[in-house]
């Protein structure tokens, strides 16, 4: 962890966070009171950056964003040169190689700790040099192993000074500050963990597509390079490397634009595509008619020249190539359905195809070229077929949509030299319901999932969907840093991340209520995210559980409304953006989808005046977003409510209560899809329901343990298996192994011990996820997470309700007991099992 620290001149408002979570020590005052301070800017005069101008662009563009930065804070000019001028303080920024003055200064034996940037990836050293050159008292040395080590030690400083990733993107202000001074009481170095880091664009048509063609730049009327400035700027800051582009049919093509590939090398972006998009060529506008079809097994001349072609044009590029194929833009394989073996043959054809491609064009300037193969959707069963994928690529593990990974490396696939890595959303278009219209996914499931996969050796390429970046903001940031380093977050980093957050861009007062209000707002969306709302899901609650959800949904939007009235003026754009927005959103769908149940089941006559109530609110969210926020600023970059032609099909942003087949007039119809034909909901019998993390007592291993996740599953605090590895394997029974104990009262009546898990995988075909159930020392009965083989889809019956609801229950029968006290274990058999809460009967 990184321990540069400034001294400001007034009450801080914020915290900074370093690579994890670990906040620097920020303190009040203003003066250089040690050989290792370095003024930044005092008495109105700021130091001098100094950039070699053979250095990379990618540092000439950091070092004019920190000047701009630092004029943003502190209002002072600080000028950006070649070559040292006077005596006043300097920054030296430059990469070991490239920068003659870092150099010099190694060579002169000044700069410690070199040989953790030698051959370094993104490596970064600061250190305060005294009497660096003739004359000059003090420097502050940035020396990067490469080109975006260099240019992240400079917006790591941007960051702590008080500049948000995110002052573009969600209008964050910068707290004025006359006096800047940095503290690095030894020198300090730092590197990611995960190499290739990065976002995919996706599901666009609808906001950042509308926005930058009606809106930023009309002229281009498309997502083109002055978007993807913008883009790139927000990666380099929040120090991510790697992009795949928008890539649907309404969006131009992000490598038919030169443009655009100048840009992704001038910030120090690593190109990418999607698993739709082999050799980083897009195919949505592939002609059938003229080119013939996207069959490699009958069309392969046709296809191989396009792709030789791209290749040839982007030979120079640093990038990741994907390789593989599937039909055309997000189809399968054009292949006879099921034939797993003609893929698989088709398969090996086509990656010794595409690397001879490779190997025969593509510069080795950057090393030997870097290839990831994705087994997405019905990839993967090729993939598990017995597909050998070279040992230099890196396979690119996949969620099924809805954030739980389908599955991890078996112990063969570990030792690949290329590596594992992860593709994952927290934006989603496509069965059995998107959710593109806010990010109600938590922190603590980016972090459960993300470091399980880091645990697992998966930790070489992450790839995040976004949607259309906004408003997933505050997931990108979470990410972002996981991404940098998934050792410093930890299990609880979920509320120590939102405070840090809610202080860096809202000040220190208010930084708990806020983070308190979004833990809130996470749980509630991992109950039911807006966008999968629906009659029937509304009807399926027992009246106590809809009853309580219905002033949950209120006390949010009542809590969200006092935040509002006390957020600046200046910071009401962002507040509005990152938290106000998606609040609302989510408090007013749950309100409006309580007050249809209340009118279906006839116990509330206005229950139509309701629905009309919060059907306005909610527009009225919507057009503050697009109109009045920074100024009209984001024009047509929220959608509204889906209504009329648009409601018809599982696309539509919320399923409203009429039926996305009905009438979208807002009135009660009749439900009027099989998925809206829920029954009446029942009286549930007596049960006594308990977090899991409420167990009386846990037994731990030497080498795992069930911890505690706050923000995970419906409870907010569901328990996961640590560490998730293969080494947190058990036999049934164990005694040793990792065990839950819950005390609970018998009864003389057989009924059943319910147990809802996160709706995860097994980590890899072959090995179960299953723990072992124990009534007082009777037998253990083995129970398998429900859905957990990876044999069903997004449709099928487990995995439908299970990524909706996130959770899964499983029936545990329990035997007539005696009146009295007994105990029930849950013991860990496989890693991966999160448990979330236990039931039990009500005793006699």
């Amino acid at each position: 962890m990184r321990k540069l620290s400034f001294t400001l001149p007034c009450c801080l408002l914020f915290s900074v966070l370093a690579a994890g979570l670990e906040a620097d020590a920020l303190t009040v005052g203003g003066q250089v009171k040690t050989s290792t301070d370095f003024p930044l800017v005092v008495d109105g005069q700021a130091a001098q950056v100094v950039v070699d101008k053979s250095d990379a662009e990618v540092v000439q563009v950091a070092a004019g964003l920190f000047a701009g930065d630092v004029q943003r804070v502190s209002g002072v000019t600080l000028s950006v040169a070649n070559a040292v001028a006077g005596k006043a303080p300097v920054i030296v920024a430059g990469t070991l190689g490239h920068s003659a003055l870092v150099d010099q200064l190694a060579a002169a034996g000044k700069l410690k700790d070199l040989a953790k940037l030698k051959g370094g990836w993104e490596a970064t050293l600061w250190q305060v040099v005294r009497n660096p050159f003739p004359g000059v008292e003090r420097a502050l040395v940035i020396a990067g192993s490469d080109r975006r080590g260099t240019a992240y030690g400079l917006m790591d400083l941007s960051e702590k000074i008080g500049v948000s990733p995110w002052v573009w993107w969600a209008d964050v202000p910068a707290a004025h500050h006359a006096t800047l001074v940095i503290q690095v009481p030894a020198p300090e170095t730092d590197a990611p963990a995960v190499k290739y880091r990065g976002i995919f664009i996706n599901d666009e048509d609808w906001g950042l597509n509308q926005w930058a063609s009606k809106t930023f730049d009309p002229e281009f009327k498309n997502i083109g390079p002055k978007t993807y400035d913008k883009v790139f700027e927000l990666l380099l800051r929040l120090r991510l490397n790697y992009i795949w582009p928008a890539m649907h049919a309404c969006t131009v093509e992000f490598g038919s634009q030169p443009e655009n590939i100048a840009l992704a090398d001038k910030y120090g972006i690593v190109a990418g595509a999607s698993h739709c998009e082999a050799m980083l060529y897009n195919n949505v506008h592939w002609d059938r008619k003229i080119k013939g079809p996207w069959n490699y097994s009958t069309n392969r001349d046709a296809i191989h020249s396009a792709w030789e072609d791209n290749v040839k044009a982007r030979s120079t590029e640093e990038a990741v190539w994907t390789i593989g194929i599937r039909g055309i833009h997000d189809a399968p394989m054009e292949t006879p359905p099921g034939d797993t073996a003609g893929k698989l043959t088709l398969l090996t054809t086509i990656l010794k195809d595409q690397r001879a491609l490779l190997d025969q064009y593509v510069t080795k300037r950057y090393g030997p070229v870097a290839q990831c193969f994705v087994p997405y959707k019905e990839v993967l069963p090729v993939y598990d077929a017995g597909l050998q994928v070279p040992d230099d690529v890196t396979i690119v593990w996949v969620d099924d949509n809805f954030g739980y990974i389908r599955r991890l490396g078996a112990p063969a696939d570990r030792n690949r030299s290329g590596g594992a890595g992860v593709y994952w959303h927290i934006s989603y278009y496509g069965n059995p319901h998107s959710y593109t219209w806010i990010n109600t996914t938590p922190p603590a499931l980016i972090w459960e999932e993300l470091y399980k996969a880091w645990e697992n050796g998966a930790g070489r390429l992450w790839v995040l969907n976004v949607g259309d970046i906004k408003p997933m903001e505050i997931g990108m940031d979470y990410y972002s840093k996981l991404a940098w380093n998934p050792e410093a977050m930890g299990a609880d980093s979920q509320p120590r991340f939102l405070r840090s957050f809610a202080a860096q861009h809202f000040g220190e007062k208010l930084a708990q209520p806020i983070a308190d209000l979004l833990g809130e707002f996470y749980r509630l969306g991992t109950i039911r995210k807006p966008e999968l709302m629906e009659r029937a899901w509304a009807l399926s609650l027992p009246d106590p559980v809809a009853a309580q959800l219905r002033s949950d949904y209120q006390n949010l939007l009542q809590k969200e409304e006092k935040l509002s009235a006390l957020i600046p003026t200046g910071s009401q754009d962002a507040y509005f953006e990152l938290i106000g927005f998606p609040a609302r959103v989510l408090g007013g769908c749950g309100l409006l989808f309580m007050a249809d149940r209340e009118g279906q089941l006839g116990k509330d006559t206005k229950a139509s005046d309701e629905i009309a109530q919060q059907k306005a609110f909610l527009e009225k969210q919507v057009d503050q977003y697009n109109n009045a926020t920074a100024g009209g600023k984001w024009k047509y970059m929220m959608p509204g409510l889906v209504t009329g032609k648009y409601l018809s099909k599982w696309s539509s942003q919320v399923r409203w209560p009429w039926g996305e087949k009905g009438g979208a007039d807002g009135s009660a119809a009749t439900p009027s899809s099989p998925s809206e034909a829920a029954p009446q909901p029942q009286p549930a019998p007596a049960r006594i329901w308990r977090d899991a993390a409420s167990a009386n007592r846990q037994v731990a291993s030497r080498t795992a343990r069930w911890v505690s996740v706050p923000g995970l599953g419906q409870t907010s605090r569901a328990m996961a298996l640590e560490p998730a590895s293969l080494s947190s394997s058990w036999k049934e029974g164990d005694p040793n192994a990792p065990t839950l104990e819950f005390d609970f009262q018998g009864s003389s009546a057989a009924g059943d011990v319910l147990i809802d898990f996160l709706p995860t995988f097994r980590i890899y075909p072959g090995l179960q996820l299953r723990v072992a159930v124990t009534v007082d020392n009777q037998v253990p009965v083995l129970v398998e997470i429900p859905g957990s083989n990876g044999k069903e889809d997004e449709r099928g019956p487990n995995r439908r309700d299970g990524i909706q609801n996130n959770y899964v229950r499983a029936t545990v029968p329990l035997p007539a007991l005696s009146a009295g006290s007994h105990v029930l274990r849950i013991r860990a058999v496989d890693p991966g099992a999160v448990v979330d809460r236990v039931s039990f009967p009500t005793a006699n």
